[in-house]
């Protein structure tokens, strides 16, 4: 079992809905009550994020992906996150440094976790009127972050204790025993796990280090990295930027986007098929975007499939984990589709590992969003998609007709001549069952290898490929404008088994010749 999922799954129908509520509702008081869920969903948020974390980590799961990063903007970035916090509760924040800049190799989606986790335990411990400082020295061979605040001692018989996983500490300031126990575990093994060492020490009133002003108790935790990346290993680092993900680009509001590009997207003919396996998201899903779009919700990959090959939608969002088919091969099979390669692929999934990412968008995916996901994130990520598809159309036109089209454009270049020599071969044996790509190759004067390469690097597709989507576009078109029974049109194309015919015709276009010659009839 996924605990991910079945944790994220609940936490989008709480956090999602939760989101929409503030937005449209202008009422303070009840604002006031949202704001209040909010909170806590997400402390509860980032409590499963921290024993997801910690569950990776013992099962060795956690691989850091080290970049060269200046330390100095990095921990300011954080320390501006909590000067907000540090105001409302009447808290001294400082940010301290021997330098301006302090290059380090870290990973910067988790040490950021290290830096946040003692900061929330300072504020815990500090009370009002109070002082947290934040202070980064250097030397030749480390890089020092030391954290104080002006709280409570820790016993000295419990200070050797305080990394140890979910063990608490009681407090007369602030209850600090209520916490979990789990932060300050998940903090130690991450600074562990760059190669690096945490410790925690008493402040007392006559210490004169700096770490706080002389006269006052406290506690410090120092964490203490090594420079440079001798100590690393290859597979722990990342020597260029990488560049960020789709779905994290898009990540603006709403209120912000180019209202002509909102109104080009939303209308009644835009078409979703949506591919999830709890009914509930899935019906939320349907009931938000159905405002917008026409919505078809499919309960599972392999009926998702048959739907986006039989109604050609604008685009489809796709779980990942499903019973029948999962969300990745649903993209894969899109994606390797000529009839539907050109649709886009929404990956919705409790799954955040980077791993999991890139399996995802290297199905061809083209936006990824981890749950609990905002919806005006989501519907941004559609309009982006979508629009981004109708300037393709409007710059390039649709290419589903493009083979038909290719003895009506004048070919100069030796890769068009060649094209056109292929579309002429393969027009005048289009209803002869015996052609081949030997007997294609054979006329266009080239090698079986060479025309396989040249056709892939032009169309995308195999000859093989390219001939029987041919075919099978021929068979479609005379189903449904000449008349003829499907036997006729089998053979007027070149097909000579009928089952063979009508499996393959069912897979590009998602229902039999029979029903489709039914369908357009009725049409």
């Amino acid at each position: 079992m996924n605990i991910s999922h079945e944790i994220r799954t609940p936490m989008t129908l709480i956090l999602t809905p939760l989101l929409s509520l503030i937005k449209n509702d202008d009422d303070p008081q009840r604002k006031g009550v949202y704001e209040t869920i909010r909170r806590n969903a997400e402390r509860i948020l980032s409590l499963i994020n921290q024993m997801m974390d910690l569950r990776k980590i013992d099962k060795g799961q956690m691989q850091m992906r080290m970049a060269e990063t200046d330390l100095i903007p990095f921990v300011k970035e954080i320390y501006e996150l909590f000067d907000n916090q540090a105001k409302n509760k009447s808290v001294a924040l400082s940010f301290k440094h021997d330098t301006d800049s302090l290059p380090i190799w870290i990973d910067r989606k988790n040490f950021d976790k290290v830096i946040v986790n003692i900061l929330s335990n300072a504020f815990k411990f500090t009370p009002a009127g109070g002082e947290i400082r934040i202070i980064v020295t250097h030397d030749d061979k480390n890089a020092t972050i030391a954290i104080s605040d002006s709280g409570e001692k820790i016993p000295e018989d419990k200070i050797g204790r305080i990394f140890e996983r979910f063990y608490q500490t009681a407090s007369t300031v602030n209850d600090r025993n209520t916490g979990t126990g789990i932060g300050l575990d998940l903090t130690r093994s991450l600074v562990e796990l760059h190669h690096g060492i945490i410790t925690a020490h008493n402040i007392d009133s006559h210490d004169d280090s700096g770490y706080l002003e002389k006269g006052q108790d406290g506690v410090v935790f120092i964490v203490t990295l090594p420079l440079g990346k001798a100590h690393l290993k290859p597979e722990e680092m990342i020597t260029d930027e990488e560049p960020a993900e789709f779905a994290e680009l898009i990540q603006e509001d709403t209120e912000d986007a180019d209202p002509t590009m909102i109104k080009l997207s939303a209308n009644s003919k835009t078409t979703i098929v949506i591919a999830e396996d709890d009914d509930e998201i899935r019906n939320y899903l349907n009931d938000e975007l159905s405002k917008d779009y026409e919505v078809h919700p499919c309960t599972n990959g392999r009926e998702a499939l048959s739907e986006t090959l039989h109604s050609k939608p604008d685009i489809v969002i796709s779980d990942i984990m499903m019973p029948e088919m999962d969300g990745n091969t649903l993209c894969s099979k899109i994606k390797t589709n000529p009839g539907t390669n050109h649709i886009p692929v929404i990956l919705l999934t409790a799954k955040n590992r980077d791993e999991d990412k890139l399996e995802g968008l290297e199905t061809g995916a083209d936006a990824y969003i981890v749950k609990p996901f905002n919806m005006d994130i989501l519907r941004r990520t559609i309009i982006n998609l979508i629009n981004s598809h109708r300037l393709l159309q409007l710059k390039y036109g649709r290419n589903d007709g493009l083979e038909e089209q290719v003895e009506e454009v004048k070919m100069k270049s030796p890769d068009e001549k060649l094209l056109e020599r292929v579309m002429t071969t393969i027009n005048a044996h289009l209803n002869d069952s015996d052609l081949s790509v030997d007997m294609v190759a054979e006329q266009v004067g080239i090698s079986r290898v060479h025309l396989h390469r040249k056709m892939k690097e032009l169309t995308g597709q195999t000859p093989h490929d390219f001939i029987r989507n041919l075919r099978l576009k021929q068979a479609a078109n005379l189903l449904a404008n000449q008349g003829m029974n499907v036997t006729e049109v089998m053979y007027a194309c070149g097909f000579s088994n009928s089952a063979s015919f009508s499996t393959l015709f069912k897979k590009f276009y998602g229902v039999s010749p029979r029903d489709y010659m039914k369908e357009h009839y009725n049409k």
